[in-house]
């Protein structure tokens, strides 16, 4: 009996141990752990890209679109300099996936030429409208094209700048704003691998 209420003491200890563990500092806005939304789209080779194969790394998740005169741009120099501060370790546990806004015009060959501006070890993505639609509202990716904002006559898209990190564990953990400083973002990165 006694044996018994000792070994349910023990193993109570441990489970609340377990529960205690410090739950790691974000300086973005924290969200409730929730599983990321998983989806299969082209990458800028013409390879399918799953998501949920990235498990065991952190995934920095931003959307946007290749002509973007300023944000998209912006973003991505961001994400560069937050990879560069991470050790080699972390950014070899790390993947930066940029995913289109705009498939009409970015397609493979455009998001090559674009990632490859950035860092080649990044992933691009894109699919049709309709693979496109159920991601854009999981994640809550508001975009809407506007004609003729362009002098050549094209559109620009207004959209939502927000940079999603996913643990490695596949759970949507931290978002951050397009003009949160690199080392934020770094910083948060490293605390989901540690």
């Amino acid at each position: 009996m006694r044996f018994t209420f000792a070994l349910c003491s023990a193993l109570v200890a441990l489970a609340l141990a377990a529960c205690s563990r410090p739950q790691p500092h974000f300086i973005g806005s924290a969200l409730t752990p929730k599983p990321a939304y998983d989806f299969t789209l082209a990458d800028q080779h013409g390879h399918a890209f799953r998501l949920s194969s990235e498990r065991g790394k952190a995934v920095i998740l931003f959307f946007g679109y290749t002509h973007c005169p300023d944000v998209c741009p912006a973003t991505m120099a961001s994400l560069r300099r937050a990879y560069d501060d991470l050790t080699p370790a972390q950014r070899a546990n790390v993947q930066v996936v940029f995913v289109t806004v705009d498939p009409e015009r970015d397609g493979p060959r455009a998001l090559g030429r674009f990632i490859d501006t950035f860092d080649p070890s990044f992933v691009g993505l894109t699919g049709t409208e309709a693979q496109l639609a159920p991601i854009e509202r999981a994640y809550h990716v508001f975009h809407q094209r506007i004609p003729g904002t362009r002098a050549d006559g094209g559109y620009l898209v207004a959209h939502t700048g927000a940079v999603y990190l996913i643990g490695p564990g596949g759970d949507l953990r931290v978002m951050h704003g397009w003009q949160d400083p690199p080392r934020t973002i770094s910083a948060d990165v490293a605390a989901l691998l540690s």
